[in-house]
């Protein structure tokens, strides 16, 4: 693997670095477990002892899963450029979104430690919607919260749908939709606690109709629809949220100019380094050479998350080559 995607890996997943009391007890003990593994997958590039543990963290500290995610993880980045290659937050494309949106880490967690993420359009016209660049500057965004946060407790999304219409819906491709949901579900290294949708549109049903069948069951149950915000109340304080909304904080607007200061100018050099952190695919083993891949017993309660096929995701793009129709087959009031 070259120098360059080795001096990339000594800043992620955390740019300054993990603090020592977020790491458990024995994660010297773990990480040295999916290292042994990662020795036998050349195809993998450099991955330090903190990313290690950011993705058994995710896991619940579990060693198996944690490389079914690995796996996962680098290849679906690999795999899929238009989400994750040109990731300078400068480039142009990514600056019409973070023009057109908001996407804001509330200063403030929930009463369980949780981290709040809040999402929402500032830009309403359909036409400027570029969907699978809006999705990049996603991943981009929480690649750095991931960074921030460290070995984070859990997160709670919010996206606020006011302002979205069936025009938005005819720029939507579900094969892309589906590439989200099983990068989200299958790589994403995070402990996801909630993901909450106000300001429903009344179209919902029939989106859901589209994409409840990429949805596993367990993230299924985590995702609440609301009208008004102040539903939101029964799974969080309403003074979380910014002041446009009720709460304590500061305007979404502010919140995200802020964190968008970061992206461009303490994050830059981050993500263009992130992008030397690909997969070789030709040094990838065969199927039926079986890694070492025996685990601990998990310490705390598990998620489900169903483990990758042993060589890693191939199995992923015959997923995506399954679907070959798109949002335009809604048909639109």
């Amino acid at each position: 693997m070259s120098g360059g995607a080795a001096e990339a890996s000594a800043q992620h997943p955390f740019l300054h670095g993990l603090p020592e009391e977020q790491r458990p007890d024995g994660w010297e003990e773990d990480v040295a477990s999916v290292r042994q593994w990662v020795a036998t997958r050349p195809h993998l590039p450099p991955i330090s002892d903190d990313f290690l543990l950011l993705f058994l963290h995710s896991c619940y500290m579990d060693v198996a899963r944690a490389q079914s995610t690995i796996e996962s993880y680098f290849t679906c980045k690999s795999r899929w450029p238009e989400l994750f290659g040109n990731r300078d937050p400068l480039a142009p494309e990514l600056q019409k979104v973070l023009d057109s949106t908001n996407m804001v880490p509330l200063p403030e967690r929930t009463p369980e430690g949780y981290h709040v993420l809040l999402y929402r359009m500032v830009e309403t016209d359909p036409s400027k919607l570029h969907f699978v660049t809006a999705m990049r500057m996603f991943f981009v965004f929480n690649d750095a919260v991931l960074s921030d946060d460290g070995l984070a407790p859990g997160y709670v999304v919010v996206f606020d749908m006011a302002g979205v219409s069936w025009g938005h819906l005819a720029r939507v491709s579900l094969p892309a939709i589906r590439k989200f949901m099983i990068y989200i579900q299958d790589c994403h290294p995070a402990r996801l606690k909630g993901v909450h949708v106000i300001n429903t549109v009344a179209f919902i049903d029939r989106i859901l109709g589209l994409i409840k069948p990429l949805i596993k069951s367990d993230l299924l149950a985590m995702v609440h629809f609301h009208g008004p915000v102040e539903s939101l109340d029964r799974f969080l304080p309403l003074r979380l949220l910014p002041e446009d909304y009720g709460g304590e904080a500061e305007s979404a607007q502010t919140l995200h100019d802020a964190m968008r200061m970061r992206l461009e100018k303490e994050y830059r050099e981050w993500f263009i380094a992130e992008e030397k952190m690909r997969v070789d695919f030709s040094k990838r083993p065969p199927k039926n050479n079986k890694a070492n891949t025996k685990a601990r017993p998990p310490k705390g309660v598990v998620p489900p998350r169903p483990p990758a096929p042993e060589q890693g995701p191939p199995a992923l793009d015959e997923q995506l080559g399954a679907t070959a129709s798109d949002f335009r087959h809604l048909a639109i009031d």
